[in-house]
């Protein structure tokens, strides 16, 4: 269905078009309605029009001043102007403005069909024709797409052994391959009851698929390559300039801890997340792939956990060192409140790294690795802690500008007793949510309001926010967040001396006509018919 807005400041001009045009046979529906150009304007960014039907004489913005703003802004817009016959003069004026036909008022319901029949053509063939040039586009991005990947592959594996040829097909293809990090993902079914996979095949595929698009939004400005390897896995090529390494892996570690959370709000899938040293170009490309392949060993048997690739030292450590293990074990205590037995675990750990003195960088890595154990508890267990003092931005910060191993410890340990007191506190949270969340609409509701507003205030995940407040209250938020503003806008429009605008901007909702269509959906009336209807219920 095309949608149509009509503008004339004759109500019963507006009304006659409505009423006496069949506008389904046109495949049309009349969405809105507006007295002058100016009121059209405003609608114009509410509603999605396709075709505008316009009087040439209206008082503020006339009909052809209407078609330039239109052509201006909105071009694929078509504009029918209405007019009389002493207005063809303006014929050529409004040909520049690529309107589409002239309706003589006298008899516009024989007329309108026509010209709408010819703008609706006119819309379909641009549409035919955009679509078309979109399947182009698509066919030459995915053909180029899928030979990038093809010579990706080829590299990761190795089978290309010639340093210039690498660089030479890279800088034609157009890839950006410098300071990057590579990322092994694996994907694992949960096993079903009787043993069976958790999942079905094209649910698997999708999830793999929502990863890779998911991926390609995380790193948002990062260049970034993705592509499936072998069965249930996924490399991720990104780089990370203009940073140093500590700062690089803090962000890439938490990436993989949100696609850990996405995961798990699927409840069918394990994901394990390999990351790799930073290396300079794409002459170490399969270094690099080893190197994430070999983060990821030893994850076969352990549930949902991101491993950081630590180069080999020519003193092993002793077997209960390994950054995962001390990690999945330090969680694992905080789970059970067993806050004492984590600062034992870290002290063991970093005990092992001093007496053989490994090197700063890699007890660091090993330490962030540890605090998004931490930070990722609390996100799966209860996403809002109240006792945690530090976000994870400014813990890394720490880590990475530590001078000594102490100073990790120390910051280690407060994180570990800040998140047990969180932990502790869970059972208690989802009410606090919503009381808090509840409260925040209460006090704000008459400036810039929104999910995701209300979900920085509270420090909580907006997503996470929506699903428990409509599991709690059985509403959403934005439907809150709009029925409190009517309230309180009724009792400001109880007020003879108001007027509408003056009201939608004291509730939080700037656009007048935006403020209607709110009013009409929560009440069933507009605001004006509210005012009427309440002062003549106070005058009988």
């Amino acid at each position: 269905m095309y949608k149509v807005m009509i503008v004339d400041d004759e109500p019963v001009i507006k009304k006659g078009l409505q009423c006496f045009i069949d506008w389904s046979i046109l495949e049309c529906e009349v969405v809105c309605e507006a007295s002058n150009g100016l009121e059209a304007v405003e609608l114009l960014g509410y509603y999605d029009v396709d075709i505008v039907v316009t009087d040439i004489r209206m008082p503020g913005m006339d009909g052809l001043a209407l078609s330039d703003y239109v052509h201006q802004h909105f071009p694929q817009t078509k504009v029918i102007i209405l007019t009389a016959f002493a207005d063809f003069s303006y014929a050529q004026t409004a040909i520049q403005y690529e309107v589409v036909d002239f309706v003589v008022k006298t008899n516009p319901t024989e007329q309108i069909p026509r010209a709408i029949e010819k703008a609706t053509l006119l819309l379909e063939k641009e549409r035919e024709q955009k679509q078309k040039v979109r399947q182009l586009e698509s066919k030459i991005n995915d053909n180029l797409s899928e030979i990038s990947e093809k010579f990706l592959r080829e590299a990761v594996y190795g089978l290309i052994s010639d340093e210039a040829g690498l660089f030479s097909r890279s800088s034609e293809l157009g890839l950006q391959l410098e300071d990057y990090f590579a990322i092994y993902m694996e994907v694992k079914d949960i096993p079903g009851p009787h043993g069976s996979a958790g999942s079905p095949a094209n649910d698997h595929h999708r999830f793999l698929a929502s990863i890779r698009q998911f991926l390609a939004l995380a790193f948002g400005e990062h260049p970034s390559y993705i592509m499936a390897m072998e069965k249930n896995t996924l490399l991720a090529l990104v780089s990370m300039t203009g940073g140093n390494t500590a700062v690089s892996t803090q962000a890439l570690l938490t990436i993989s801890n949100e696609i850990l959370a996405m995961a798990e709000n699927f409840r069918q899938y394990h994901v394990n997340i390999g990351i790799s040293l930073r290396h300079r170009d794409i002459s170490t490309l399969s270094t690099a792939y080893l190197e994430a392949r070999e983060a990821l060993q030893g994850s076969f048997y352990n549930d949902n956990y991101v491993a950081v690739y630590i180069p080999h030292t020519n003193q092993a450590l002793t077997p209960a060192a390994p950054p995962h293990h001390a990690a999945e074990q330090i969680a694992g205590h905080l789970q059970q409140g067993d806050s004492e037995s984590a600062i034992r675990q870290l002290d063991q750990l970093l005990e092992n790294y001093r007496s053989i003195k490994e090197p700063i960088e890699n007890v660091k890595v090993a330490c962030l690795l540890i605090s998004s154990y931490c930070f990722r508890l609390l996100s799966t267990s209860q996403p809002f802690a109240p006792e945690m003092e530090e976000s994870q931005s400014a813990v890394y910060k720490q880590i990475q500008e530590s001078k000594s191993i102490q100073l990790l410890a120390d910051i280690l340990g407060r994180l570990i007793l800040s998140c047990s007191r969180a932990v502790a506190r869970s059972d208690r949270q989802p009410n606090y949510i919503v009381i808090e969340c509840q409260k925040y609409i209460r006090e704000h509701y008459n400036q810039n309001l929104s999910l995701q507003i209300i979900a920085d205030h509270i420090h909580i995940n907006s997503s996470y926010l929506s699903r428990l407040y409509k599991k709690v209250t059985g509403e959403s938020i934005i439907d809150v967040i709009n029925k409190y503003r009517i309230d309180m806008a009724k009792k400001l429009l109880r007020n003879p001396a108001s007027k509408v605008f003056e009201v939608a901007e004291a509730v939080g909702i700037e656009t007048p006509a935006y403020f209607t269509h709110v009013f009409s959906k929560y009440t069933g009336m507009s605001p004006k018919e509210y005012k009427l209807n309440y002062s003549q219920t106070e005058l009988g």
